[in-house]
């Protein structure tokens, strides 16, 4: 009774307040509707992100549980990294950045592709005139920072006399101790070095006087 006679009281008031309700309602119902829409858009996301990721790979040949040998190129010292590990693990005293133009610049940024020309990997001069230019590229899947396809490219600039043995004694001591004696200046030199999961490619071509090697690393 007091409702119906406050109805006829104040419609004006009682309207009001219906239409406030009805309001909030279909407000937390949209709120709810977006919430799970959205949960579903990010889990969408998230399966195909997964999907481009298993199908890499598989491209690659990466086992994630496998622990592969660390790789024969040297950074102060000791392997730099090995295949698998993560971006956090390695010597925080390399220093690199996201090169947007790489590899798997289509899949940024589930896959980021780095590129390193540290001092210690990349000598830019020996001697007087001559010198060498050094690249190293890595990538790493933004989940787990795991690091896979590295590869490399040393370039030598030979304008002088007598230095070429010391661009090989640096490459062979500094960087590829693995090398040593088994490196030479000659064009379509190519050498592997292969563990059980994976091989690492070394191919040295010649034109004029700069000298290429390239460094890959397959996993099997």
């Amino acid at each position: 009774m007091g409702i119906q006679h406050g109805e006829a009281l104040y419609p004006h008031v009682v309207l009001h307040l219906k239409t406030n309700i009805v309001t909030y309602i279909i407000i937390l119902l949209i709120g709810i509707s977006c919430k799970q829409t959205d949960k579903k858009i990010a889990n969408k996301k998230t399966d195909r992100n997964e999907m481009i990721l298993d199908s890499i790979y598989r491209s690659e040949k990466l086992d994630t549980i496998v622990n592969y040998q660390p790789l024969s190129l040297n950074f102060n010292g000791k392997p730099i990294f090995s295949i698998g590990q993560k971006l956090n693990e390695i010597d925080s005293n390399l220093s690199y950045r996201i090169d947007g133009n790489l590899d798997y610049q289509d899949y940024f940024p589930t896959v980021k592709d780095y590129i390193t020309t540290e001092d210690k990997i990349s000598v830019f001069k020996i001697g007087q005139h001559s010198y060498i230019n050094g690249i190293l590229y890595f990538s790493a899947d933004q989940k787990s920072q795991r690091i896979f396809n590295v590869s490399g490219t040393w370039g030598f600039q030979i304008h002088e006399s007598g230095i070429i043995e010391k661009m090989k004694i640096w490459l062979t001591e500094e960087l590829f101790p693995e090398l040593k004696d088994k490196f030479e200046f000659k064009d379509k030199w190519n050498y592997k070095i292969e563990s059980q999961n994976q091989i690492e490619h070394f191919e040295l071509t010649k034109d004029k006087e700069s000298w290429i090697l390239n460094y890959e690393v397959e996993l099997k």
